[in-house]
């Protein structure tokens, strides 16, 4: 099975941009013992309010579990005072190197 990727955009509220980050810094401990977690990355955009992730999970599986977890699902009510909007997609890796 090929691997799943998801893309996230995030956007702060202005000038929030460190507190919505700083909101995923217990994700990234969870993410790292995940098992099929290939990669967690949060990128800070060069638009000063804007923060985008990129995941890898081996299955569908791995990822649902990651999206269904206790910790991701703590995040989400933090995350509303500092989130002004944001949007994933996710889809199947065709070719990587």
């Amino acid at each position: 099975m090929a691997p799943r990727v998801m893309f996230a955009t995030l956007k702060a509220q202005p000038g929030k941009r460190d507190e919505l980050k700083a909101v995923f810094t217990e994700m990234f401990a969870v993410s790292e013992s995940e098992p099929g977690t290939q990669a967690y990355n949060l990128i800070e955009g060069d638009d000063p309010d804007t923060l985008y992730f990129y995941e890898q999970y081996e299955s569908q599986e791995a990822m649902d579990s990651h999206m269904a977890g206790a910790v991701l699902a703590s995040i989400y009510p933090k995350m509303g005072e500092f989130l002004a909007d944001g949007g994933a997609v996710s889809g199947t890796l065709v070719r990587g190197i």
